[in-house]
């Protein structure tokens, strides 16, 4: 799979050649998908990600992995399709608004899986041009788990493939206004009101650095606060993944079977506090219960700003 530093540099590279001799990009999506064959998860990426959010945690099992770990393991194929030439928005300046994921089952680790990504719904927005960029994860249906604890050749018996995990980033190329669109108005939004106050999360200024190392994405305004700056942020901010991991730490239930998402408001600065807000709902109906969901709201505890809101919905059993 193509690192993500390729990409960027790819990315940079067309970006320059562009503005050499003022090219045109498409005004559609390339109708290709980049799939990725007998891709597997490494033990040490697991380990590493492990270090990071579950630091005080359960050792994380290596046949059931952190959703936001198939993320980082798969989305690199995304990036690739974002930098080739042909992609009608540049990659570089891309704005993260939220994430959609449905983890089906458990993605192993050391194990080949497939990784396919394709982009879709070029869409106007009010700062720019939107697109959803699609990635799903097939693999064995069935993991085998020894005494040793080691992962063995899993299958699901009859040596074919289901989908196991499959995820929608939407991200926003702000200023690029596409002439196949008109630009839609501004919709207004109600008033930030902050939850009850559940705990804070306390992020060192070598949050982004350590991010990067695990996920490979060394965009340099997460890394450093002068390069942030000069690339238009007010400082070093947090990555979004690293956000939806610190929301899913812990709230995972085994054997997977759950979808999450989540929505970016502002940055959240480096070095920076964030407040957080948890709640727990089940969802029912007249006669079962359709699932337990979480919201987790996340905000700047001095601005009364937002930075995201998420949710963690886990399907609920038909009472007996």
């Amino acid at each position: 799979m193509t690192p993500l530093s390729s990409s960027y540099r790819a990315a940079l590279s067309t970006a320059a050649k562009d503005a050499l001799v003022r090219r045109r990009r498409p005004q559609q999506l390339p109708g290709r998908t980049v799939v990725i064959h007998d891709h597997a998860i490494s033990a040490g990426l697991a380990a590493r990600y492990a270090r990071m959010f579950h630091r005080n945690g359960p050792v994380l099992d290596p046949t059931d992995l952190p959703s936001v770990l198939v993320h980082v393991a798969a989305f690199p194929a995304a990036m690739e399709l974002m930098a080739d030439p042909d992609f009608p928005l540049p990659l570089l300046g891309m704005v993260h608004l939220r994430n959609r994921v449905i983890h089906h089952a458990p993605v192993p680790a050391g194990t080949p899986v497939e990784v396919a990504a394709s982009a879709t719904r070029l869409s106007p927005h009010p700062s720019g041009t939107t697109v959803d960029l699609v990635v799903t994860v097939h693999g064995p249906a069935r993991v085998d788990r020894p005494a040793d604890g080691t992962v063995s050749n899993p299958s699901d018996g009859a040596g074919g493939l289901r989908l196991l995990w499959e995820g929608t980033s939407t991200y926003l190329a702000a200023g690029v206004h596409l002439p196949v669109h008109d630009r839609p108005a501004r919709s207004s939004h109600p008033p930030f009101t902050a939850p009850q106050l559940t705990a804070q999360w306390r992020l060192p200024a070598s949050t982004g650095r350590e991010y990067a190392a695990v996920s490979g994405d060394f965009n340099p305004i997460h890394l450093n606060p002068v390069t942030a700056k000069l690339l238009g942020q007010k400082g070093m901010i947090a990555h979004g993944m690293y956000l939806a991991g610190r929301m899913l730490a812990g709230r995972e239930p085994a054997g997977a079977g759950h979808e999450w998402e989540i929505s970016f408001a502002t940055p959240v600065l480096l070095p920076g506090t964030v407040s957080v807000g948890v709640l727990h709902a089940d969802r029912r109906n007249a006669e079962e219960t359709t699932g337990e969901t979480t919201e987790v709201t996340a905000w700047n505890g001095r601005t009364g700003r937002p930075h995201f809101t998420g949710s963690i919905t886990v399907p609920g059993a038909v009472p007996g």
